[in-house]
């Protein structure tokens, strides 16, 4: 049996709106496609090919390398994190994707098999920071409660631009991760997290979805896997609605 979300836009909304006002440690991870395929060792090779490229990897003779360490990073993601975001395949993306369970979902049993226990696992839909209860400013300045943000992006430049401080109502900072780090060489990186005085953390760099759980395991932190929501806010349109008059306008700042 495939994954499905059991909470919603609002529920999760709701949550994390809790455990910022109790200052609860907290992790969010979400899972796309992308991701899947690194779990399925299916990945197409134009996937395969830039992954590697970005990932420290020679294709093809590391493929399989490549796999075996985006694999546990992501299975690790999923143990540690209190949600985990899967495509919903009632949403409008969904919808407009032909949305398949074998690319968008994870089964129970192959969770099971790798020593995760799916009993309790809390889902919401992977759409959820790109959706207008979050990733719209008014909204999440309603849900950061006056706490202190710090975004982790390669879009850090872009986003300072962004007037966020005023947009948010708190103080922002931002960690840059450049995209010369890779699951080789990231230790440094993930060791500067101790350096990150803020409450909650924004953080979208790929495949790195690990990132969430040492932030709140390791440093106390609430800890949210944005993704491509900190493109639209950075003015990148890295999907065809992230513009005035798309879908996902409200993003567009």
């Amino acid at each position: 049996m495939y994954l499905q979300p059991n909470l919603t836009i609002s529920q999760t909304v709701d949550l994390i709106k809790e455990k910022i006002k109790s200052n609860t440690p907290f992790a969010l991870s979400r899972f796309g496609d992308g991701e899947i395929r690194m779990l399925n060792r299916n990945s197409p090779d134009n996937h395969k090919i830039r992954s590697c490229k970005n990932w420290g990897y020679s294709y093809p003779t590391q493929v399989n390398d490549l796999y075996n360490d985006a694999s546990l990073i992501l299975l690790n993601a999923i143990k540690y994190s209190d949600v985990i975001g899967l495509m919903d395949s009632n949403n409008d993306t969904a919808k407009r994707i032909n949305y398949k369970e074998s690319v968008w979902s994870i089964r129970e049993h192959f969770l099971n098999d790798n020593g995760i226990d799916v009993k309790g696992l809390k889902i919401t839909d992977h759409m959820f920071p790109r959706s207008e209860e979050f990733g719209k400013p008014e909204n999440l300045r309603e849900i950061l409660q006056g706490k202190t943000l710090n975004i982790i992006s390669p879009n850090t430049e872009l986003l300072k631009t962004k007037n966020l401080d005023n947009l948010l109502d708190t103080k922002v900072t931002f960690t840059h991760h450049s995209n010369s780090i890779n699951f080789r060489n990231r230790n440094e990186f993930i060791d500067s997290f101790k350096d990150i005085k803020s409450d909650v953390v924004l953080v979208g760099c790929g495949l790195q979805k690990d990132y969430v759980a040492y932030l709140k395991h390791n440093h106390g932190k609430i800890a949210i896997d944005a993704g491509a929501m900190l493109d639209a806010w950075s003015g990148l349109e890295t999907r065809p609605w992230f513009k005035k008059g798309g879908q996902q306008e409200y993003l567009v700042l």
